[in-house]
């Protein structure tokens, strides 16, 4: 894991030596985020120290004038409820009505598994018995931010360390290597909660980003960064919108290299991106006109001549079943996939959004083999592209983008960051929301409108020091008039789809 981190951090230190610039100076005379502190802590294994995220102040958001010397508490309630189970055996996870009452199935559990949702304080959830509702083996009843961690346990014994020993005697030798796995991730996260005011939804430890995050210290601020991959003002003829073909390196566009159908582009050398900040917390950023009128239409083209079909939802670990019986009262969209090659402009895409994120664009693709060799897979860190399609009254209820790793997985691969772009203009609704957002102002969420073609949202999942970010919960609010459409892509950290 140390490998890949360097690697990618050295990466990040030579995109200006081909010639591209950004604003990131002044930020990088730290290697770390200024919001990033000594841990000292013990799991037992004695003392060790980390670094972990601390909120700033809430006056840093404003650049020392809040409005308010407090941040306000959100109108939305929800929160990431992350479930596990420390036993050996399969068990299913349901939601009650209420407590006792009609229990609805959300996931089967193997040993030794995490699983995540959306939920509300109060709310009633139980561990049963694998396909056994009325066999409860233990009740939850979800309590208000920051408490996210709820745990099945059946050997510990309170107050008996030797009883407690004497049922884990059962477990095999790798079973009992899970099992104190999550024990150390319990009580890290105790420590973590009492300093950063979070719990701790990763596992014990995750590594920091090896990618770059962009600082959003303060409201209205601004970053800008440059991209060869300038927009296509002209459309090019059929025949050249084929699949892009050939082996990874070949597809390596050095400094000089034209891009690929240059002669329908505009002139200029370079285009600037500009990140606006909207969030501190979660981190959101605005970029305008990331799209030409082109592109959008190509996408919107391409799009159309193939089958959408009704959004799904979940991040079930492999082997595990999902239950999806209430797909449709949280997400009613119909979505397809683009694959990068689709297209040079889907291609384009990819290039440009490797830039606007300060990623080497090879990660973003499949490699050869001499490519990143520190890293265990050749896979892409970006999955294919997510095309959705909103019509009236349609809508994605709050959710969050990451999943949740498996504790012997050593790099908890998980969505890092989020990069949306609406390819219409909605007139009237289809806001993407972030409820959760810290401010002195407003206990209303934070709307980004859909309101130009071609803009971009950009928002990470994790935090500075690898945790998740229950504050990165988003929703796609209603469509009341007219239809949305939009495009995003999802880059993992530190690598994707490593199971497979």
């Amino acid at each position: 894991m140390m490998k890949i981190l360097v690697s990618l951090l050295l990466l990040r230190c030579l995109v200006g030596a081909e010639e591209l610039s950004c604003s990131i100076s002044d930020h990088e005379r730290n290697e770390f985020d200024p919001a990033l502190v000594e841990l000292e802590y013990d799991v037992g294994d004695g003392p060790q120290t980390t670094l972990v995220y601390v909120e700033p102040d809430i006056a840093a958001f404003y650049q020392g004038n809040p409005p308010s010397s407090t941040i306000v508490t959100p109108e939305f309630k929800g929160l990431a409820g992350k479930f596990i189970n420390m036993s050996n055996k399969r068990v299913s996870l349901y939601w009650e009505e209420q407590v006792g009452g009609t229990k609805h199935e959300m996931r089967h559990h193997s040993p030794f598994t995490a699983s995540g949702t959306g939920t509300f304080p109060e709310h009633s959830f139980v561990f049963s018995e694998y396909d056994e509702p009325d066999k409860v083996l233990q009740r939850f009843i979800v309590q208000p931010y920051p408490n996210n961690l709820y745990w099945y346990d059946p050997y510990h014994v309170e107050g008996d360390p030797e009883a407690t020993e004497q049922n884990l005697s059962e477990l095999t030798a790798d079973e009992r290597k899970m099992y104190d796995n999550w024990k150390r991730t319990l009580s890290f996260n105790e420590q973590y909660f009492n300093v950063t005011g979070r719990s701790y939804l990763a596992n014990y430890l995750r590594s920091r980003p090896s990618h770059h995050m962009w600082p959003a210290d303060h409201f209205g601020q601004e970053h800008w960064v440059t991209t060869r991959e300038t927009l296509f003002d002209k459309e090019p003829p059929a025949e050249l919108l084929g699949p892009v073909l050939g082996t990874p390196k070949s597809r390596v566009l050095k400094s000089g290299d034209p891009r690929l159908l240059q002669d329908y582009r505009e002139s200029l050398q370079l285009k600037n991106m500009t990140l606006k900040v909207l969030s501190i917390a979660p981190r959101v950023f605005e970029i305008e006109n990331f799209l030409s009128d082109v592109e959008v239409a190509h996408i919107l083209s391409v799009m159309q001549q193939k089958e959408l079909k009704l959004s799904a939802t979940g991040d079930a670990l492999p082997g595990e079943k999902e239950v999806k019986d209430d797909t449709r009262r949280t997400r009613t969209s119909r979505n397809t996939w683009l694959k990068r090659e689709q297209s040079p402009i889907i291609d384009t895409v990819y290039r440009r959004a490797a830039d606007l994120m300060k990623i080497d664009e090879a990660l973003l693709r499949y490699r050869d083999d001499d490519e990143y060799p520190n890293m265990p897979t050749k896979k892409s860190i970006g999955e294919q592209l997510q095309a959705v399609h909103y019509s009236k009254k349609e809508q994605y209820t709050a959710h969050h983008d990451f999943g949740y790793s498996r504790i012997d997985n050593p790099h908890q691969d998980a969505r890092f960051a989020t990069l949306l772009l609406y390819l219409n203009t909605v007139e009237r609704g289809g806001e993407t929301s972030f409820p959760r957002w810290r401010n002195a102002e407003t206990f209303k969420e934070l709307k980004v409108t859909p309101d130009a073609r071609g803009k971009a949202v950009l928002f990470y999942s994790q935090l500075p020091d690898g945790n998740l970010d229950d504050f990165s919960q988003h929703a796609a609010l209603p469509v009341y008039e007219g239809e949305k459409w939009l495009i995003n892509l999802w880059v993992h950290d530190p690598v994707y789809d490593l199971s497979d």
